[in-house]
């Protein structure tokens, strides 16, 4: 039996939906694109999904025999075993998980983008054309009618596209937060001024909260300096006060101005 859904390969939605299928009595084979294969079987096993890069699908695939895998393009794949929790072969794939939904992320934006653009283009081409016809009453409903159509289609693009990547988003936070790789994470840039120092404060011991750069001192020791980081401006607050009195320095929202 063959079933035709869109899901994300390994996300939650399509383990639960395979799950369901497994109450059935459908066991899940066989996955291409969009196609899902099963078989019907007395007692169906419940799945899970695990990530892992395709090397390591090859190497343990001839042992550890899984139900059915998924290759994506960028060297990542999704594993769907018949195993309990404590025998999965890979013990945590968060890091693995937050690359392919960075990757599905970017590609709802692409699709987005895409749909938009298309849209619009069909629409411009269909007012240039419709201005070298003769205008009639019948021309001018037609036309009205295929831009609220158009009009119409690129608002439902933009809700799903963005829907997509609004949810694929709040994943990627969750699995940052969980695995501490923000490499690819846009980051908001804080202003903090050091007043009255001898010399510029030394970083290097608050590295792991962000990048942190010089941007211009004084001679009566101001040091600005521009942090770059996934924190609030109270959480650099409190860390800072662990070793500088709060009238020793300040800190700027992103959003604010240098203090002069």
């Amino acid at each position: 039996m063959q079933k035709r859904r869109f899901f994300l390969k390994g996300s939650a939605a399509e383990v639960a939906w395979l799950n369901q299928q497994a109450v059935r009595g459908y066991q899940l084979t066989a996955i291409h694109g969009l196609t899902y294969q099963f078989t019907e079987v007395p007692q169906a096993r419940q799945l899970i999904a695990e990530y892992m890069p395709q090397t390591t699908l090859q190497a343990m695939t001839t042992v550890f025999q899984p139900l059915a895998s998924y290759r994506f393009h960028n060297d990542m794949a999704v594993v769907y075993s018949a195993v309990a929790p404590k025998q999965r072969v890979v013990n945590n794939d968060q890091q693995y998980r937050l690359v392919v939904y960075r990757h599905a992320r970017d590609m709802a934006l692409n699709w987005l983008n895409g749909w938009v653009l298309a849209v619009w283009f069909m629409m411009s081409a269909t007012i240039v054309i419709s201005s070298q016809l003769q205008a009639t009453p019948l021309l001018t409903r037609l036309l009205l009618v295929g831009l609220a159509l158009g009009a119409g289609l690129m608002v439902a693009g933009i809700i799903t596209g963005a829907r997509a990547a609004i949810r694929c988003h709040r994943e990627v936070c969750r699995l940052i937060r969980v695995t501490g790789d923000d490499h690819e994470t846009w980051k908001p840039t804080f202003h903090v001024l050091f007043k009255h120092q001898q010399a510029a404060p030394d970083t290097t011991c608050w590295e792991d909260i962000g990048k942190w750069q010089l941007a211009l001192h004084n001679q009566r020791g101001d040091y600005y300096f521009e942090l770059k980081t996934t924190l609030s401006e109270l959480e650099i607050t409190n860390t800072l006060a662990q070793r500088f009195s709060k009238q020793d320095f300040a800190v700027i929202s992103w959003l604010g101005l240098y203090v002069v």
